[in-house]
């Protein structure tokens, strides 16, 4: 990846954070989150190089899987509900990653994902910078296809 790129990602990093951040904000719609990080996600594949006519099957799932936190309406989230939420983040991006035969970077960025999304959201009391880091970490495990080739 060109050096230069890297400017742009990082912007899609806290473009990602800010959105996810809105859509769990008060007085902004959750489709900033549902529509927004999806986008954010696709564009910063694009740029890492992950072109296929399969993003737009991961930018459909992405988009069905920011829906949730599965786990019951009311119900606190518990680490398993993040990691299982970082999971699905993840497994979007199956049909690009099988697609461009890519899966040992999916395995990584899966793994990475999942477990970081958990992490931060366990750890993480403050309710802003749970979400955005939330939003970040989905951008930032993508360098998971640049590592594996």
């Amino acid at each position: 990846m060109n050096p230069i790129l890297f400017i742009p990602e990082i912007l899609l990093v806290v473009v990602s954070a800010i959105l996810y951040r809105m859509g769990g904000a008060a007085g902004y719609n959750t489709k900033w989150r549902d529509f927004g990080c999806p986008t954010v996600a696709v564009v910063s594949a694009l740029i890492i190089g992950l072109c296929h006519w399969s993003l737009a099957i991961s930018w459909l799932v992405c988009f069905a899987v920011m829906t949730t936190y599965w786990k019951r309406k009311g119900q606190d989230a518990s680490w398993y509900h993040w990691w299982t939420t970082g999971l699905m983040y993840a497994v979007a991006f199956l049909p690009v990653a099988y697609f461009l035969s890519r899966i040992e970077a999916f395995v990584f960025f899966t793994i990475f994902l999942s477990t970081a999304t958990a992490i931060w959201s366990a750890l993480v009391s403050n309710v802003v910078w749970e979400e955005c880091g939330r939003g970040a970490i989905l951008i930032i495990a993508q360098g998971a296809f640049l590592i594996f080739r």
